[in-house]
């Protein structure tokens, strides 16, 4: 049997479109059309924030990139472009328009869903660890294949965010906060559900982000672009580019051994076979990420009822939690690492492009 192809490319620095055509490119190598089949598309990006910080959200240059190739070798597809609203916060629709993404479906023709605001079906988890079975939104399971794209970044909670962790926002976002305490055989239970619809992978490593990400982290130019049919072979990669550990990871160990994907792989990349580090990613410290303390803090102790399980407490503290990331965290360090990015004489001329038609 072959071994899964995972594909890391440089993103050719200065070059107009060179984003665009590096997505494009990686896709090709990593042959994504023997994999990615039918014409009902669902490509799920991430969209944690209506906030202009490079990194938080999937970058509009590597989306267009994903639907060019699409659109290259499908010509009739029928392309959904999706992601959901947080827990605490309801964001994904106006993130869309902030972010690009909504101008992109509307020029390639496709369709925006937020999968908060569609239906969904209960689907058995077959060996679940955590999940009985879970509610998949109909935009996924119409999908004749997902392609999935992440951003790369660490995690507060799972350490690491990338292709695997990516799938947790189609979990019913009233119940997903409840699945923290065992956050990585949850994100293997959604991922083995979608064994079978998810096809492919590319990873937006043009602006990372490290520390105490997904949405309070520092973002860090690493001009990558990983893709893969296999995402835990990607996460994997990942996890090597960014100086981290794979026993750190539990949740892409955890997936290998419940046959979601293989950690024997073939690597294609610009940078050899050796996988050393494009950046040594600060790791994130729960301390220092607040809303994350208390909540795991409070969820192990006999308050977790009152603040969790009570809808109007838990809808209080799930303001103040957005107003922590939205205005305290924003004014503090937020807007000022946003300036660093527009200040990068390359992708600091995308991002004040798309700063100018937000305003």
């Amino acid at each position: 049997m072959n071994k899964p192809k995972v594909v890391v490319l440089q993103v050719p620095y200065g070059e107009i479109g060179g984003v665009q055509r590096t997505v494009r490119k990686a896709m090709q190598l990593a042959s994504w059309n023997n994999h990615v089949a039918g014409k009902n598309i669902a490509i799920k990006v991430n969209l944690i924030s209506n906030q202009l910080v490079p990194s938080q959200c999937t970058s509009p240059w590597v989306l267009e990139g994903v639907i060019q190739q699409v659109l290259e070798g499908i010509p009739d597809a029928r392309l959904t472009i999706c992601d959901s609203d947080l827990a605490a916060a309801q964001q994904c629709s106006e993130a869309a328009e902030i972010w690009g993404h909504k101008e992109l479906a509307d020029r390639y023709g496709a369709e925006f869903v937020n999968l908060s605001k569609d239906t969904g079906v209960n689907v058995k988890v077959e060996n679940g660890l955590i999940f009985k079975e879970i509610e998949v939104p109909n935009t996924i399971m119409k999908a004749d294949s997902v392609i999935t794209v992440p951003v790369l970044k660490t995690h507060v909670l799972s350490t690491v965010t990338c292709a695997l962790k990516h799938q947790w926002g189609i979990v019913n976002r009233t119940v997903r906060h409840q699945y923290h305490l065992v956050f990585d055989k949850a994100i293997a239970d959604v991922n083995t559900v979608l064994k079978d619809k998810l096809k492919f992978a590319v990873v937006d490593g043009t602006i990372g982000m490290e520390a105490n990400a997904p949405r309070t982290g520092h973002p860090v130019i690493c001009n990558l672009i990983i893709s893969s049919p296999d995402i835990v072979a990607c996460d994997a990669v990942a996890t090597a580019l960014m100086g981290i550990p794979l026993g750190k990871v539990k949740h892409i160990q955890i997936c290998a051994e419940q046959g979601i994907g293989s950690l024997d792989y073939e690597l294609i990349s610009d940078f050899g076979n050796d996988l050393k580090p494009v950046h040594s990613f600060t790791l994130p410290d729960k301390q220092w990420a607040p809303v994350f303390f208390w909540e795991l803090f409070l969820r192990q102790t006999p308050l977790k009822r009152l603040f969790f399980d009570t809808e109007v407490v838990f809808r209080i503290v799930s303001w103040i939690a957005t107003q922590y990331n939205s205005i305290f965290w924003f004014k503090l360090r937020g807007s000022k690492y946003a300036r660093e990015i527009l200040n990068d004489t390359y992708y600091g001329y995308e991002f004040r492009r798309l700063a100018s038609k937000a305003l």
